[in-house]
């Protein structure tokens, strides 16, 4: 029963860690250009496509266009979610190619 008890309340201490750690990945309000491409990068350095995957440029109207060349089409997704779910995003034109 002791060790029942103990078992349950470490899972629970693991699993509040692992929800509350996904509070700082949210965007904050709106962002200027400079702003939506760091946030964009770090979400492609997060993905493992840092240096593979560029922001090629931001418009003032929220349009963001990626270059670059990944290994598969998983990648090349990757790419445009992670650019697609910064605040301030309308569209992303992806250039990306997968060779």
């Amino acid at each position: 029963m002791r060790k029942t008890a103990l078992t349950l309340a470490l899972a629970l201490v693991v699993s509040a860690t692992f929800a509350c750690s996904n509070w700082n990945k949210v965007t904050p309000g709106p962002l200027d250009n400079r702003a939506i491409q760091a946030e964009i990068e770090k979400n492609l350095a997060a993905d493992g496509l840092t240096g593979i995957v560029h922001v090629d440029s931001v418009t003032g109207d929220g349009v963001v266009t990626l270059t670059g060349t990944v290994h598969n089409a998983g990648d090349r997704q990757k790419a445009y979610d992670d650019a697609a779910k910064v605040n301030g995003v309308k569209s992303v034109i992806n250039n990306v190619n997968v060779g």
